[in-house]
């Protein structure tokens, strides 16, 4: 009895310091990259919100969009932003602006892909009223919901978002280009034409070739019409 008794204490305390050491060579190193990837999302979690947070948006009437029950339905998995490129020179984002490119940027919620199909501004479209127009008059007619609701009615689209370039490009820490000589004057001109409207400071592009741009010198460059690229 003494020597059953004295091999079970004996049990009981080996039980009581098994634990991590006694884990087996991959089940340590499974632990520790758990920790670790928990960790690094998190980490990245909060740096995209802080990115995002600097994006500056205008609030929409979602009501006014044109949204139907079924594009809601049918468009769940995805996000749809609109992105118009008008041709105020004042930074004015409201009425009485055409919006002479228009894209539509997608991004998949389960496979993060995203795709941006281009909408030509002569397309013929419903506008609010019922007539037919230029699809880049719509723009001009409501500002940035008069033109989404245009875009929903006429392509059965959930669009209820849309950005500034320029915020956009700096939030995702710039946009690589390779960018020509023949081009490095028309950034530098509009650089300086961009900072004067809305107060964001940058310098030129004094070197061509790959390099990372960042807000205000990707606009630039999305305004070149003048060289071989046309616009």
């Amino acid at each position: 009895m003494a020597k059953d008794k004295k091999r079970y204490k004996r049990r009981g305390r080996r039980s009581k310091t098994r634990g991590f050491a006694s884990w087996s060579l991959g089940k340590k190193i499974g632990a520790i990259l758990g920790g670790t990837l928990v960790t690094v999302a998190a980490i990245g979690a909060v740096i995209v919100a802080s990115k995002l947070s600097k994006i500056n948006t205008v609030k929409l009437d979602t009501d006014k969009l044109s949204v139907s029950k079924e594009a809601k339905k049918r468009g769940s998995g995805y996000l749809n932003v609109a992105l118009f490129g008008v041709d105020s020179r004042d930074n004015d984002l409201d009425k009485g602006t055409r919006s002479d490119t228009i894209m539509i940027a997608s991004l998949n919620k389960k496979t993060m892909k995203v795709k941006i199909a281009s909408i030509y501004r002569d397309t013929l479209s419903e506008q609010e009223d019922g007539t037919l127009n230029k699809i880049n008059a719509a723009y001009s007619y409501g500002g940035p919901e008069g033109a989404l609701s245009v875009l929903n009615k006429n392509l059965d689209m959930n669009i209820e978002h849309f950005n500034s370039m320029i915020d956009v490009v700096d939030s995702v820490g710039g946009i690589d280009i390779d960018v020509q000589e023949d081009e490095m004057p028309y950034i530098c001109g509009y650089v300086q034409e961009i900072m004067k409207v809305t107060g964001k400071l940058s310098p030129g592009v004094t070197e061509p070739g790959t390099q990372t741009l960042n807000g205000v010198q990707a606009t630039a460059y999305a305004r070149i019409r003048y060289t071989a690229g046309d616009d």
